[in-house]
């Protein structure tokens, strides 16, 4: 069992070695956005023989694979127009998706009804990989059946047995991963979504997700962040959070001030109506009505230099500063809806 360590620096270094492990039926240990995951090519029988006797798994238990992008994966599902929507939106993240297959891997990885599930990880080590092979991996957590799931590498060698050990081709090690649950699984074979397991990130439709505490709210701020970053965008950011009081939108607005890096303490600006921390702002328009108390604080001006806003009660700006914004910054709306006394839709659009 070979063990290579590997992080954003070297990476490029081992890519080589790593696929040609995987080219030729080897079954590798590799770390994932989720947790660690064994990976194989899942066109390759005697690969995925070996897989399916490493994790005491019995065929027809359907094993995920990562792809690079949506044109990868029309390549192993069919992915009607609905389907595609939900790619754009949830995708890269910490999903998998549950399409019908096009039958195009070996026996053994699709579900016994004939579906196939495909994750794009927002993690760039799997999304290299996958683009140097030019072809799949499996995406199945490294562990045995009906155990749990690892988020070391001594916490699976650990507990193998010699000769499972020795299953290993290559172990890819990254440190310890933080611990995010494995990936929600969503069966979007009918026109209703399904979820057949629940991750850190719970979506009900294409562009809604579901939080029921403070830290899964933290949770879907940052993949929702994520998603604008990677957009590369270049201006002030401006998100504007609407919704009835209690929804979350302070709780979601603090997350995302820790994700631009602001260190100290985010308070709400509920009275003070705007807290500058100097990349991050946070409003609290709920006490401006008129366009005059928008002048007053000279509202605009906040917004002439490439920050990013989190700006709660946006209903109360009015039409001619809501087109301005959305003229003059990258401006993305998200919606808070009670649920129930513990849980909160979050619905946005891009």
């Amino acid at each position: 069992m070979d063990i290579i360590k590997i992080n954003h620096d070297n990476f490029g270094k081992y890519i080589d070695q790593i696929a040609e492990v995987i080219k030729n039926g080897g079954l590798v240990l590799f770390p994932s956005d989720t947790v660690y995951i064994l990976a194989v090519n899942p066109t390759n029988p005697t690969a995925v023989k070996k897989l399916l006797a490493f994790k005491n798994r019995w065929t027809g238990k359907a094993i995920s694979i990562a792809v690079s992008d949506i044109n990868m994966a029309k390549k192993y599902v069919k992915l009607p127009k609905d389907t595609q929507k939900l790619y754009s939106i949830l995708l890269p993240g910490p999903f998998t998706i549950v399409s019908e297959s096009l039958h195009r891997v070996t026996p053994g990885i699709e579900a016994e009804n004939g579906t196939l599930g495909i994750r794009i990880p927002n993690f760039q080590f799997i999304l290299k990989l996958v683009k140097y092979l030019n072809v799949p991996i499996t995406a199945t957590s490294a562990n045995l059946s009906g155990r749990s799931p690892n988020y070391s590498v001594a916490s699976l060698t650990n507990s193998l047995s010699r000769k499972k050990a020795a299953m290993l081709d290559l172990v890819v090690d990254a440190g310890k991963l933080p611990k995010n649950l494995p990936s929600t699984v969503i069966d979007a074979t009918q026109s209703e979504l399904k979820i057949l397991r629940r991750g850190d990130l719970i979506a009900t439709n294409s562009t809604s997700l579901l939080s029921a505490s403070v830290a899964e709210t933290g949770k879907i701020a940052k993949f929702l962040f994520d998603k604008i970053k990677d957009k590369k965008l270049s201006g002030p950011i401006v998100l504007a959070l609407s919704g009835d009081l209690g929804c979350g939108k302070t709780v979601f607005s603090k997350s995302i001030g820790k994700l631009v890096g602001i260190k100290g303490t985010i308070t709400s600006p509920t009275f003070v109506i705007i807290n500058d921390y100097g990349r991050f702002l946070h409003f609290d328009l709920y006490r401006l009505t008129t366009s005059a108390d928008f002048e007053e604080i000279k509202f605009k001006d906040y917004f002439k230099k490439n920050i990013v806003a989190c700006i709660e009660w946006p209903e109360n700006m009015g039409q001619e500063n809501l087109d301005w914004l959305k003229f003059h910054t990258n401006y993305f709306a998200i919606n808070f809806k009670y649920v129930s006394e513990t849980q909160r839709q979050l619905y946005f659009s891009f």
